[in-house]
């Protein structure tokens, strides 16, 4: 008889089946027991398990976003002191370009060079030489011209009533006065206006710092500061009107004595030159260095209520309040200005201008070894040697140079500058800008 195949297989499967139920009951039975036993534990350890996980990682969260949003911040604030640093060296340097005729153009006038040039050339004209007198063949070189200049016939007829050789020597003192003495009061000027316009962007960058930080600046506060502001930046008056003339007095003494024994007809290579002027910067820091940073800045009180009285005389009560913004203003400006690192930097700026003018001497007078490697070893009886009256007539085209304020940028993105190649290598001067940052430093 045929086995039904379907049916044992329906079977088999009923029966495990079956076998499997009766399995598993005791195991339920057994988990249900346990869950009821343990039904407290269970609940609380999963709650305590929920509620750590979740308070860890909103802690591990929040602390992860406040570490984002804090370096965040931070970049913003190094980015914007950056721009603001870059922002107010620009200012500074088109700040400079606008004051350099206020500054030069008193010193030209008070060493009247060209004036002393134009005696001399119209007593060629009207005089025969006598030995004793020093060759007036000098004056026709193209290099010594003369300027246009507003002084008058008298100051004219006094230089006429000089000998020649009285001329020549005034004319040295003059020119190498002029010359030192712009060098000394640009590099101050520029120095000076560096450090005010930092202190003050400083200022500006705490209160927009506030500002963003939800603080508020009182309206009528911030109009007042921006008086004194610009009323403590008009302290440069006493370099523009008195400390160059100061310094300008303090270089005619070292040059006097430094080339009393030279004359006009005195040859000198260039690299003599540079050393009688390195000498005379040197005798000027070692010993009159005190006076010419109070000929930068008011340093005494003296000078300073001077100064505002020439600007803004209803700002001296200021001085009296002790926690005034214009007495902050000063004081740390004259701490700064009294410090050895802005004299320091202010001989930088100096010898650069010196250095300058020693390349451009070279190109102008030795443009064949203006170029010489300085590794080599140069042949000193083949170095070339200039009389001091053609030394002088390129003196006279320097200070134009030096003096010149149309320097503009090349391109609105670029930062390479074109025209007075003595303010643009001051402006780059690394220990400058050094000195510059360093102010951002000093919160109040």
């Amino acid at each position: 008889m045929p086995i039904n195949t379907k049916l044992i297989r329906t079977s088999n499967v009923f029966r495990f089946t079956k076998q499997t139920k009766l399995l598993s009951m005791p195991i339920f039975s057994s988990l249900n027991s346990f869950l009821r036993r343990h039904k407290k534990k269970l609940i609380v350890t999963a709650t305590l398990t929920f509620s750590a996980y979740f308070l860890v990682n909103q802690f591990i969260i929040k602390k992860l976003k406040n570490f984002q949003n804090s370096l965040r911040q931070e970049l913003f604030v190094k980015e914007q002191i950056k721009r603001r640093f870059v922002q107010t060296q620009n200012d500074c340097y088109l700040t400079i370009l606008a004051l350099l005729p206020v500054l030069t153009q008193p010193i030209i006038n008070h060493l009247p060079i060209e004036l002393i040039t134009q005696a001399l050339k119209l007593k060629k004209t009207n005089s025969n030489p006598t030995p004793q007198e020093i060759s007036d063949s000098l004056l026709t070189t193209d290099n010594l011209t003369m300027h246009q200049n507003t002084n008058d016939s008298s100051d004219l007829s006094h230089y006429m009533s000089l000998s020649k050789t009285e001329l020549w020597k005034l004319l040295k003192i003059k020119t190498l006065t002029r010359t030192l003495t712009l060098m000394y009061s640009i590099s101050g000027l520029l120095l000076l206006t560096r450090l005010q316009l930092n202190i003050l962007a400083r200022r500006s960058y705490l209160e927009s710092a506030i500002i963003l930080a939800g603080g508020k600046v009182n309206d009528t506060e911030t109009s007042q500061d921006y008086f004194i502001e610009q009323s403590y930046l008009s302290l440069s008056w006493w370099l523009l009107n008195k400390g160059w003339l100061k310094i300008s007095d303090l270089v005619e003494k070292v040059v006097t004595e430094k080339f009393n024994t030279i004359n006009a007809r005195t040859e000198l290579s260039i690299n003599k030159f540079d050393d009688l002027l390195c000498e005379m910067v040197n005798e000027l820091s070692t010993n009159h260095n005190q006076e010419i940073l109070n000929a930068i800045f008011p340093i005494s009180y003296d000078n300073l209520i001077e100064s505002l009285l020439n600007t803004n005389s209803e700002l001296i009560k200021e001085l009296d309040i002790e926690d005034s913004i214009m007495l902050k203003l000063i004081n740390e400006t004259t701490y700064l200005v009294s410090n050895e690192a802005f004299g320091d930097i202010l001989i930088n700026m100096v010898d650069s201008c010196k250095s300058t003018l020693i390349e451009n001497l070279l190109l102008s007078l030795d443009p064949e070894n203006a170029y010489t490697n300085q590794e080599k070893v140069i042949d000193i009886s083949n170095i070339k040697q200039f009389k001091l009256a053609n030394l002088l007539a390129q003196l006279s085209i320097q200070c134009g140079v030096l003096c010149d304020n149309n320097n503009l940028m090349n391109d609105t993105f670029s930062n390479e500058l074109s025209g007075n190649i003595y303010m643009n290598n001051l402006n780059e001067i690394e220990s400058l800008d050094e000195f510059s940052a360093s102010i951002y430093s000093n919160f109040e």
